[in-house]
Parts: structure tokens; sequence; C-alpha cells
């Protein structure tokens, strides 16, 4: 089968011919229709989770997919061949992903999350969702934004801000986003109030200028810890500052003025659920950026921290 792996640890992403997996007892083999680009994907093929998980080589790499069931191990007994599913296919060992013709994964990811697609919901769609839709929705009941309230959202047009912005603005929250000014509109009509262009620096000074007692809430997007800081001063007394990318320093993390955090998911398969009915109900929108073939993918893969984004990247497989 075609795969997109590592050989080694820190090696460069490579489409590669290798065996088709094989579902052992309590796993799942998944023909894949599409798979979507996370920034995890590098992070998995950098060694961000040696130590912590176990690999294999090559590592396939991609932990977000959608597709058809054409196999069961053993013991399965949710999922039967022609079910189509999706989700987050991060379990251990690490080494199994989605940007490949198959992958198998178990029936209840360890890492992850798997769930039959909705009727009628596209597989580019379905594969877009996991990883960023469960981030932005669990990273903003975490800070426990309220209607009423003021949230900037730092990164808003990348794959999890598309989701924060809609997901915020639904609950009746002031929404300030990142964005740059050739992405203005688009991401007004996400639910944005207001804009910050990052392009020309001084997105702090900025908030300050529109907002100056500050904002409620921030929800960081980005891997600058020094900016993170700079964020987190401007939430007023009681707010929360929240980064996906385990940003916040141990000084910030230890304020008692505002409530600072480096958000960890938990309980996926509930986070899944719910930023999938979302989306089938057309309550928020899944923005899709472009999508590219396998082929493409390990050049997506070195660009993706590039910025500039609007939406998710998805791989038609």
């Amino acid at each position: 089968m075609r795969a997109v792996a590592v050989r080694k640890t820190g090696g460069k992403p490579e489409l590669m011919e290798l065996p088709e997996p094989r579902p052992a007892p309590g796993e799942v083999l998944v023909e894949l229709t599409a798979a979507s680009v996370n920034p995890i994907d590098m992070a998995i093929a950098a060694g961000a989770f040696e130590g912590r998980m176990p690999h294999v080589y090559p590592l396939v790499l991609g932990v977000d997919g959608a597709g058809r069931v054409a196999e069961v191990g053993e013991g399965v007994s949710g999922l039967g061949p022609g079910d189509v599913v999706h989700g987050q296919f991060l379990r251990a060992p690490l080494g199994n992903g989605t940007f490949a013709d198959y992958a198998v994964v178990t029936e209840f990811p360890d890492g992850g999350a798997l769930q039959r697609v909705p009727d009628g919901m596209p597989a580019e769609i379905a594969a877009a969702l996991p990883t960023a839709g469960m981030t932005a929705l669990g990273a903003l009941e975490a800070m426990g934004l309220r209607e009423g309230q003021s949230i900037l959202v730092v990164g808003a047009t990348g794959g999890v801000g598309v989701f924060a912005v809609q997901l915020a603005a639904a609950k009746g929250a002031e929404v300030i986003a990142t964005a740059r000014p050739d992405a203005d509109l688009w991401i007004r009509q996400l639910g944005a109030a207001r804009t910050a262009d990052y392009t020309v620096g001084g997105v702090a000074e900025q908030v300050r200028r529109t907002h100056p007692g500050g904002v409620d809430a921030v929800l960081d997007l980005t891997r600058d810890p020094a900016r993170f800081g700079e964020y987190a001063g401007l939430v007023r007394d009681g707010g929360a500052a929240v980064s996906v990318s385990l940003t916040a320093s141990p000084e910030l993390l230890a304020s008692e003025r505002i409530a600072v955090s480096n958000f960890m998911m938990a309980d996926k398969p509930d986070l899944l659920a719910r930023i999938t009915a979302e989306a089938s109900s057309g309550r928020i929108r899944v923005p899709v950026h472009r999508t590219i073939t396998l082929d493409r993918v390990p050049e997506a893969l070195t660009g993706n921290a590039a910025g500039g984004a609007r939406g998710k990247t998805t791989v038609r497989i």
C-alpha cells in the first residue's frame, strides 16, 4: 500500500510502499478515503512522543482520517465491514497513521477516538473534524467562556481557530480574531466581531486600543511562549488564558490573578461525538483550505507551520 512515513526519528516524510496491515484482536482495518493534516503529525515525526508511547518504523504519519471498515479483528463487536468511520487514530504503538491506503486502529483507541460517520457527511469533512474540532471544543469549555464575554483567539484562521471562532461566537461571546487583512471578511463571516492584523505586529497593542479594560479570555493556538505571556497580560482579573501548544510558563501557571492553563484533551470520544453533531447539524462550518493527494503530503507537512491558512488541509486518498 502507499503510505507517507518516516524511517527514523527526525526523518523526512516520504511516500513509500509498505505491506498492507492486518487487524489483530480488538483492531479495525480501515480503508481510508480521506485524512487531514495537523501540527501533531510533524511533532510525532520529530519524536515528541518518544518515551511516552512506543513507536514502530517505518512510522506512518497522520492521526485524523475517515474511511470504510474493511476487516475487523477478533473481539470487535461495535463495528463491522462496510461501516463508514472517522476519528483520531492515535494509539500505541505510534506508526499506524492515516496518510496511507489502509490503517489499523483499535475499536477504542487509547489516545484517540473512533466513531461512525453521520449519514451524508462527506469523507473530507469527516476527516477534517477530529483533532482540530475536539481541541477547540475542549479548550473553550476548559476556560468556561460565557455569553457576553470577550475572547482573543490567536491563530484564528488555522485548523483549530476556525472551529474556536465559531463555537465562541455561538456561545454569545465577542470574538477578536488574529487574521491577515485578506482574511478579515472571511473570519468575520465565521463569527469574529473584530480582527487584529498580526502581519503588522503588536497584536496586544491593537487589542488594548479597542479593549482598554482588557478581555475576559485568551485562546492561543500558536507556539511562542513570550507572546503568550503578552496575551495573558490582556486578560482582566478573574479571566482565563489557555495555550493549546503547552507554552504557558510555570510562572504564568502559578498566577492568582487569572486562570492560566496548558490545555490537554480528555474524554475524546465525547468531544468527537459532540463536535461532529455540531457540524452534521450545520451549526458550524468545516472550512477546508485545500485538498491534496497523498503524494503531496510530505510537502504539506513541512510547510504546514508557514501560516496564512484558512481552515484545514485535507488529503484525498
